[in-house]
């Protein structure tokens, strides 16, 4: 079973970032962790339009009106 991806673009091409999806998140890497996710391992509807995905996750554009 695929795993789901949180993470998704806005209707303006923004990229929204889950905390546990997130290099400066609690799975991540980067050295410098965030305050806000700095912790969050699973989905607990936390993000922002700041972070840094990981690398392997592709993310799709968020489809208006169910088109």
């Amino acid at each position: 079973m695929a795993k789901k991806i949180n993470s998704f673009k806005d209707s303006r091409g923004h990229l929204w970032v889950a905390c546990s999806e997130c290099e400066r998140g609690g799975n991540g890497n980067d050295k410098d962790k965030c305050a806000c996710g700095w912790k969050i391992k699973k989905f607990q509807g936390s993000g922002c339009f700041g972070g840094t995905l990981f690398n392997y996750i592709q993310v799709e554009d968020k489809k208006e009106n169910g088109k």
